[in-house]
């Protein structure tokens, strides 16, 4: 079952897959055209590469960040928060209106620093591995490491009390599929549904 109100937009959600997957292989190829001349007499233009794949990287990591953040939303049965600090995380409308424990986070941890959105997973879905239905029950924090192209994870587990029981920390590393990622990750088939139809 998904929150079919949480239903994604297919053309934001088609550019940012095509970002994730093509921006780095595109770039390569860009700076190999453009600088093949010198490339082929040993001047590689490592400086001009490295500021290329540094703007390549920030745009592959928003990129799957954006994908990952339309496979969990569409899970998710509360509004999305974004934050860029703990403090706002701990004070957040999670812990102060939905009933969690702020303790629990602190023991926990979370992100200090850091474009950062939290997702309430409740939901059922099937699992991976044994095709029967599985309790999603997670609080999860969503961060882009910009300057690589990675996607941060970190997935807390809640008990029936909304008391949290353990913690997580995955990582998204390009060019690894956000789908199959959180898939494997969670033991559920992930889906994400957009406007007039679903993937």
């Amino acid at each position: 079952m998904v929150y079919y109100a949480h239903a994604t937009d297919p053309v934001m959600f088609g550019m940012f897959f095509v970002l994730y997957y093509v921006a780095i292989p595109v770039t390569l190829l860009v700076w190999f055209w453009k600088y093949y001349n010198y490339i082929k007499k040993g001047q590689y233009r490592l400086k001009q590469l490295s500021i290329l794949i540094l703007l390549t990287f920030i745009v592959t990591s928003f990129s799957g960040f954006k994908i990952l953040d339309q496979y969990l939303y569409i899970y998710s049965p509360v509004e999305k928060i974004t934050c860029y600090s703990s403090s706002c995380a701990l004070s957040s409308s999670l812990i102060t209106k939905y009933g969690f424990v702020r303790e629990d986070f602190e023991e926990f941890g979370v992100p200090s620093l850091g474009f950062m959105r939290i997702y309430r997973i409740y939901d059922t879905e099937l699992s991976a591995s044994l095709l029967t239905p599985k309790k999603l029950n997670y609080v999860v924090i969503a961060r882009p490491l910009l300057f690589l192209p990675v996607t941060e994870l970190h997935v807390y587990e809640v008990s029936e009390n909304k008391r949290l029981v353990s913690k997580d920390k995955f990582y998204l590393v390009w060019p690894k599929s956000p789908g199959k990622f959180l898939t494997e990750k969670f033991d559920a088939k992930f889906s994400v549904m957009i406007l007039g139809g679903g993937y």
